[in-house]
């Protein structure tokens, strides 16, 4: 009998300790479950789920908040368009698929007052050309190419013109944005620049925009030295490497290799003191009230964007401030798409268009 008490007191304790054992690694689990990522590695996760997408719709707006010019820049020739400028909106709309790769953006330009106008200028990226549709502007003789698409090929107009426009590789460009902002990321740290914010907190929100997360990178007065001195001491170092070892981001940016070793150079010369130095020669001529990017994250990937701007610079004792916001939607993420615009068959050439123009302004 005491022998089967004996027995029986260690199989409770031993199911016991099975017990206690279970439930502790049961609170472990919904305790890691229940821990949020930090803002700045949730932030970096979301941009670099979000250079992974494969498709997706896009919605956005710019506007200037804030314009206000010093005495001697404010003459009569100037004066009327000012308010024209602060109402003035533009707002972008597009789609973009990786596979077949093309990107369209519908850019809206609404000018307000008595000879209110408003008209669209889409763009479309595919096949390494760019096609932009030439709007029909009331008053502005334009001829035959009003309405129709012209096609550019920035390859071909730089080697036979010797023009210089811009290359636009959509793939590189955002390959190219991921990484520079992996390495500014890395080297600003969680405390004075990144935040979670409440979804209340971001003013301007889309009634019907769904997000989990809302994180806010921000530069202020506060942080503006500690920002400038990481910039210039880590990040653009870094940021030069970067380009050195990527033609392709090279050729992107029309940057030769010369150029980013002198610049390179010339940043490793400079020692801290004249960097404080050239910083605080910056500080009294910019004040920088906020430059901050809200980010609004569903699931791991980037589904809204809003950037605001308030600056203001001081030259000759004469004071210019200007306010601006951007937001920017993404819907429809790795899903059918569709574009508004096919790829246009019978788009003008750049003689084309020129003749056109020329015609139209000489009748």
């Amino acid at each position: 009998m005491w022998i089967r008490k004996g027995v029986c007191g260690e199989m409770n304790k031993s199911r016991l300790a099975v017990l206690l054992v279970a439930l502790l690694a049961a609170a472990l689990a919904v305790t890691a479950c229940g821990k949020k990522t930090p803002p700045k590695e949730a932030l970096q996760k979301a941009w670099a789920a979000s250079m992974e997408m494969k498709s997706f719709t896009f919605d956005g707006s710019l506007a200037i908040d804030e314009l206000e010019l010093p005495p001697s820049a404010q003459n009569e020739a100037v004066l009327p368009y000012l308010g024209m400028i602060e109402n003035t909106s533009l707002s972008i709309r597009g789609a973009y698929t990786r596979d077949p790769l093309k990107l369209e953006a519908i850019l809206k330009l609404t000018i307000p007052g008595d000879l209110a106008v408003s008209f669209e200028v889409p763009l479309i990226w595919a096949n390494d050309k760019v096609y932009a549709k030439i709007p029909a502007i009331p008053m502005l003789p334009l001829g035959d190419a009003a309405g129709k698409f012209v096609e550019i090929d920035p390859a071909g107009l730089a080697e036979g013109e010797g023009a210089a426009l811009p290359a636009f590789n959509v793939e590189v460009q955002r390959k190219l944005a991921g990484e520079a902002l992996g390495i500014v990321f890395s080297h600003l740290d969680e405390e004075h620049f990144f935040r979670e914010v409440k979804k209340e907190d971001v003013p301007g929100l889309p009634g019907d925009l769904k997000a989990d997360r809302f994180i806010k990178f921000s530069i202020a007065q506060d942080n503006f030295d500690a920002f400038m001195q990481a910039f210039a001491e880590n990040i653009m170092p870094e940021i030069i490497d970067l380009l050195l070892a990527s033609e392709d981001y090279r050729s992107e940016l029309q940057l030769t290799e010369e150029e980013l070793k002198r610049a390179k150079e010339e940043l490793a010369a400079k020692d801290p003191e004249s960097l404080r130095n050239e910083l605080e020669a910056l500080k009294q001529n910019l004040t920088v009230h906020e430059i901050s990017v809200t980010s609004a994250i569903k699931g791991d990937k980037l589904v809204y964007q809003k950037l605001k701007g308030n600056l203001e610079t001081t030259e000759n004792g004469e004071t210019t401030k200007i306010g601006f916001s951007f937001d920017i939607r993404y819907d429809n993420i790795n899903k059918d798409v569709k574009f508004e615009h096919e790829i246009p068959e019978d788009a003008l050439t750049m003689e084309e268009l020129l003749q056109s123009l020329f015609s139209a302004f000489a009748s």
